[in-house]
């Protein structure tokens, strides 16, 4: 690990919403129109943000208990030995799949709007060794890097925002609440999983010190309400832009609302390219962390070694290429979100309820 001890509040901050805004602020609009099919689809994103809340006290409850210690650590100290490998390994295989997952969407969206002739692999190749070169020198690196593109992220959303309000209609977001409220609350099981990353807290959690502990919570709960701030400001522009019936049908609603910007008699005139690139950044920082966490598990699953990180790098690589195509990718997705409720809210929750029956805590 390199020389960062220890992480500050502001840090966990940048840390967990880099994580969780990636490529569910460019999938979920469509999603989210298929399934509550509404105009305040956005109140969805509000109940799916007030579940990943309650499941983020089971990390905050475990980073507590076991201060300085990763999930990895915790499973062994908890289940014991035996039982604790097969949890550190079914985390680590959640943590490749959804790496890969976002590795092959972020290169099918740079093939279809950057590079259309550049081959997949060299795509996915250079991604992943840009990561790799982060990961190499520990968590510190990690989260110097989130610190700094951190401001550049924002201030490209916030200026998506405000140009793309001129093309707003208000006739689009309106009315709210006329469909059954059910509907819209059964948008959650799509937003939920739109907030992947706050379970990081458990990777990261070696470097929050036992006195920061007491203020994991409003951490936590800030950075789930900040990201929903964003995806909510977000989506009532994207239907303001292009209406609930051609979100259904637009595969990245998003860029093409980026698209829909003008600047007429301006030297650059394709805005939706300077949104990709800072994109982008959002992309790589939430793969970055999941490769990270795969790696972690690696190391403490097996003998620490420094091949590590190449594994887990050729591993991603052949399960990234493994579909033939974006609908391929979009099929599995049904099955990556259940091997996520049982990595982020089952094992958690399995490990506090064991924990709290044994009455076993850690101390540094």
């Amino acid at each position: 690990m390199s020389d960062l001890k220890q992480l500050t509040m502001l840090q966990l901050v940048v840390v967990f919403i880099s994580s969780m805004i990636g490529i569910g602020i460019i999938l979920m609009p469509r999603d989210l129109a298929k399934t509550v099919d509404s105009q305040d689809l956005w109140l969805s994103i509000i109940f799916g943000a007030i579940a990943v809340s309650v499941v983020s006290c089971i990390y905050v409850a475990l980073a507590v208990r076991y201060p300085g210690l990763t999930f990895f650590e915790m499973t062994t100290t908890i289940m014991g030995k035996i039982i604790g490998y097969v949890f550190n390994f079914l985390f680590a295989a959640y943590s490749l799949i959804v790496a890969a997952y976002i590795l092959r969407v972020t290169a099918g969206i740079i093939k279809n709007y950057l590079l259309d002739t550049t081959p997949l692999y060299v795509v996915v190749g250079t991604f992943l060794l840009v990561s790799m070169y982060l990961i190499y020198n520990g968590a510190g690196d990690i989260v110097r890097f989130f610190q700094l593109y951190f401001p550049i992220m924002l201030v490209m959303f916030i200026v998506l925002c405000l140009l793309s309000i001129k093309n707003l209609d208000i006739n689009n977001v309106r009315p709210i609440l006329q469909n059954n409220i059910w509907a819209t609350i059964s948008g959650a099981k799509i937003t939920f999983f739109s907030f992947l990353g706050m379970e990081l807290l458990l990777i990261f959690a070696k470097l929050i010190k036992k006195k920061k502990t007491k203020h994991l919570l409003v951490t936590m709960w800030t950075s789930i309400g900040l990201t929903a701030l964003i995806y909510v400001v977000f989506h009532i522009i994207s239907i303001g832009v292009l209406g609930v019936e051609e979100l259904k049908e637009i595969t990245f609603p998003t860029i093409e609302m980026a698209k829909s910007i003008e600047f007429q008699g301006f030297f650059f005139e394709r805005f939706e390219l300077i949104f990709i690139f800072g994109w982008l950044t959002t992309a790589f920082t939430s793969f970055t962390a999941y490769m990270y966490a795969l790696t972690l598990g690696l190391k403490n699953m097996f003998t620490p070694s420094r091949w590590f990180l190449p594994i887990a790098g050729a591993l991603i690589f052949a399960l990234t290429l493994f579909p033939e195509g974006l609908t391929e990718v979009f099929h599995y997705s049904t099955y990556i979100q259940l091997i996520s409720v049982a990595a982020i809210v089952v094992l958690p929750a399995l490990l506090l309820i064991v924990s709290l029956i044994r009455g076993n805590t850690y101390a540094t």
